[in-house]
């Protein structure tokens, strides 16, 4: 079994909006380098795992929001890995609370293992170092389902993927897909109904210089959907259409 994983983080103001908020978008970060840090603590860490000719791939995440902090204040990040689901999907779950112990956020995770040689998805327990588990304790209890198409889709904006957006895997890093759903928000409208969970799903990776259109679909029951699609499919028939899948969860 596992141990936990805690990191701290303090906020600083270069992961602020413009009201002195933690960004979502450095919230999925946090998130991210606790995961990457409880990786490298249980034996399976990044630098290790490409060595041995793997790495791991991120397929979908939902975070909800409890209470977004403010500069200054530090917060914790607890990270383990709950369940191998049907030999084909690690799942991750993180825990975000204040200085004094609080909830600030909950989030759940899935990942897959992928063979650097054949670029496939294998079963986890192929993996060269196992992938230790914490069954008795889940944060956000919940599958994270494919999200279907909507109805009234309307472009938002076509986004490029640039240089800035790129991670070591060589596409646009999962955290950038963040701010680009949130740019498809007014501030009105994030001031007015509150943000209270977003959920991605990470369907075909975004290289240098592709274009995504970003479509929002209907809202219903206070979810605002959208789908990033690739723009350039008319120069590469033969390309994947959708991009990522995105939801919305409104406090109002």
């Amino acid at each position: 079994m596992s141990e936990i994983t805690d990191l701290k983080f303090t906020v600083r103001f270069s992961d602020c909006d413009e009201h002195g908020r933690l960004k979502l978008s450095r919230l999925f970060q946090f998130m991210e380098e606790a995961a990457l840090a409880d990786a490298e603590r249980n034996g399976f860490g990044l630098w290790q795992m490409i060595r041995a000719g793997y790495t791991s791939a991120i397929t979908r995440m939902k975070v909800r929001i409890d209470h977004t902090p403010l500069m200054g204040e530090e917060l914790g990040i607890s990270t383990w890995i709950k369940e191998i689901y049907r030999d084909k999907v690690v799942l991750k779950d993180y825990a975000v609370v204040d200085s004094q112990g609080r909830a600030l956020a909950e989030g759940t995770s899935s990942w897959i293992l992928v063979n650097l040689k054949t670029g496939y998805a294998e079963n986890p327990s192929r993996s060269p170092y196992p992938f230790p588990v914490q069954l008795e304790k889940s944060a956000l209890p919940e599958m994270l389902q494919v999200l279907p198409m909507g109805e009234d889709p309307k472009l938002v904006y076509t986004e490029r993927a640039r240089n800035s957006d790129l991670d070591l895997n060589h596409h646009v890093n999962h955290c950038r897909y963040v701010d680009w759903i949130l740019d498809c928000l007014s501030r009105q409208e994030i001031k007015e109904r509150g943000i209270r969970s977003l959920q991605l799903n990470f369907v075909n990776q975004v290289p240098l210089d592709a274009r995504v259109d970003i479509i929002r679909f209907k809202d219903t029951n206070h979810h605002a959907v959208f789908f990033g699609m690739n723009a350039d499919m008319e120069k590469s028939p033969t390309a994947n259409r959708c991009h990522f899948q995105a939801r919305v969860g409104f406090k109002e």
